[in-house]
């Protein structure tokens, strides 16, 4: 199947997905299209399904009646998309035009860290 990966999501996903022809928004020059022209795009240029992790897209865009899918993942992360490659596939195989299909991979959350010359800021004591 021919796929598009969206701008949020790494390119080394491509990588992952043997068996299917991958290409990514970057890669076509669509960088920083709007979700209504870049579907109509991807609609122009056949591709079977579209791959992004942007959370609006269901709500936002009418997607019924597109001839390819959309598969929307939980999240950009490489790491927490890398073990559920598997689901990923398995998604685009079954995928029907015009339907969104959700990929669960799990969340990513950065750690926070102070910045080098920042004082950790005073301790409170809460009342026994």
């Amino acid at each position: 199947m021919k796929v598009i990966l969206d701008e949020s999501l790494p390119v080394a996903l491509a990588d992952h997905l043997p068996g299917h022809d991958v290409s990514s928004v970057r890669t076509e020059g669509w960088r920083g299209i709007k979700n209504g022209s870049l579907l109509g795009l991807i609609e122009r240029a056949s591709f079977g399904a579209f791959v992004t992790g942007d959370k609006r897209m269901e709500h936002e865009q009418q997607l019924e009646g597109r001839p390819f899918s959309v598969l929307l993942l939980s999240t950009n992360h490489l790491p927490s998309i890398i073990p559920h490659v598997g689901k990923i596939a398995e998604a685009l195989d079954r995928a029907q035009p015009g339907s969104l299909t959700k990929v669960d991979c799990g969340r990513f959350l950065p750690r926070r860290t102070r910045k080098p010359d920042s004082k950790p800021g005073p301790i409170r004591r809460l009342p026994s």
